[in-house]
């Protein structure tokens, strides 16, 4: 690969700074996240948010799983709020609650770094810090009660333990539970361990061990959603495997009347506050039932919604319930953050033929494009896509560092500032000063 002496002094730039930041980034989320948290105080923006909170704050006086402290609910999955109880009975505040999800964002980084570094992609994590830096939408998520970044963490986490070389029954054991507490912090990821699952067997050179070892993987993660599972049972005398939330969202997303500009209109409709209006563990059936019956009368309609939804998941912007959160100044800066990232995916599948794609980078872009095609079942909203966006930056940080190792292809390069920049199977391990 011919790469001109521009590509050339970027690379070597990276190189010599992007460690200081991926630091820099680092020190940004925690010491501005700390600050944000602060500054926002005790605001919940977001219906959601409210009912996360009393839901943690009511199993922290020991009301159990609850949005009033008397009626058991099972409207969110468990984990998120199980983890604000605790911090709640260590007696945090909302804004230091509020922290902990940068705490999260931060994590998630040095998760990226991990990764490119079993991939000898170290060199990467310059331009992966400064696109996760760069991408607001991070930091604002991370300062609402939403789970994304939370999420976003485990999410990076199983990748982290899926390349772990040599796989064995620690790192099968591991995915299990990590599978487990994914689905349990939010109930869209129930694609991803399958699909980390059959790449773990297709990349695998012994396939029926690799078989053994999924299985131990998903008995662990059966056990660990069973306990939610029983508890739900238990509760409300019916099988409930992971929330009565879900089946609302499948019907805004899948009727007659749906549009892709506004979906908040239809949670007004005569059938949505009818159903609304039953106990909860009914709800998800009853809307279930109603989207099956648009589906099976009207496969066309259908059909096309689900394509419009599609193309509607790479949007720039979402239609808001809180208008104020979203302008046009919001609107552009996303639009210039997150189309870039889009682009880098479809120059990486374009060259593909000529420079195959590696095996996790199969990993990222399945997990992406799968991503787009479930949530179009449901809703395409940017909260949602939002792990799998961080996931495309792991893969740009990647991407660089294949590009280093195409243009240097272990030769040295002089980057102009005194420094002999050596190539080790195509990233740079060490500097040698020409001045000395």
């Amino acid at each position: 690969m011919r790469c001109g002496k521009i590509v050339h002094s970027v690379i070597a730039l990276v190189q010599k700074y992007g460690t200081s930041l991926y630091v820099f980034t680092l020190f940004a989320f925690v010491v501005a996240g700390l600050v944000y948290s602060f500054w926002l105080g005790d605001s919940l923006k977001f219906p959601d948010e409210r009912l996360y909170l009393s839901i943690a704050e009511n199993i922290a006086k020991g009301h159990g799983f609850s949005f009033d402290g008397i009626t058991p609910t099972a409207f969110f999955p468990p984990v998120y709020p199980l983890i604000l109880a605790l911090f709640i009975k260590l007696g945090f505040s909302i804004p230091l609650l509020r922290f902990l999800n940068f705490i999260f964002l931060a994590a998630s980084l040095v998760t990226i770094f991990s990764i490119l570094k079993t991939q000898n992609g170290d060199i990467g994590i310059g331009p992966a810090a400064f696109l996760m830096g760069g991408y607001g939408v991070l930091f604002y998520t991370a300062g609402t009660f939403y789970p994304q970044t939370l999420f976003t963490f485990v999410l990076l986490l199983i990748v982290r333990v899926a390349i772990q070389r040599p796989f064995g029954v620690r790192e099968a054991m591991i995915f299990g539970c990590l599978s487990a507490m994914l689905v349990l912090i939010h109930g869209t990821g129930v694609f991803v361990p399958p699909v980390v699952a059959i790449w773990l067997f297709m990349t695998s050179q012994q396939k029926k061990r690799m078989l053994k070892l999924l299985s131990i993987s998903v008995l662990v993660a059966v056990i660990c959603m069973s306990l939610w599972t029983f508890r739900n049972y238990k509760r409300f005398k019916s099988f409930i495997p992971l929330t009565t939330h879900g089946g609302d969202t499948l019907y805004i997303g899948n009727n007659p009347n749906t549009s892709i500009s506004y979906w908040y209109d239809y949670v007004n409709d005569k059938f949505y506050q009818k159903v609304s209006r039953l106990p909860e563990q009914e709800q998800n059936r009853e809307y279930v039932k109603r989207t099956l019956k648009f589906w099976i009368e009207t496969p066309s309609k259908a059909i096309k919604l689900y394509f419009l939804k599609l193309i509607e998941y790479f949007n720039y912007k979402n239609n808001l319930c809180i208008k104020a959160e979203f302008s046009k100044w919001r609107g552009l800066f996303m639009f210039i953050t997150y189309y870039p990232l889009l682009l880098c995916l479809v120059i990486r599948l374009l060259y593909a033929r000529k420079i195959p794609l590696s095996d996790i980078e199969k990993l990222f872009v399945a997990l992406y494009l799968v991503s787009a095609f479930f949530h179009a079942l449901f809703l395409p909203r940017i909260r949602f896509r939002l792990p799998y966006d961080v996931i495309l930056i792991a893969h740009i940080g990647l991407m660089f560092s294949i590009v280093a190792r195409q243009c240097w292809g272990g030769r040295e390069v002089n980057s102009g500032d005194g420094l002999v920049y050596v190539q080790d199977i195509g990233l740079a391990k060490k500097q040698i000063s020409t001045k000395d």
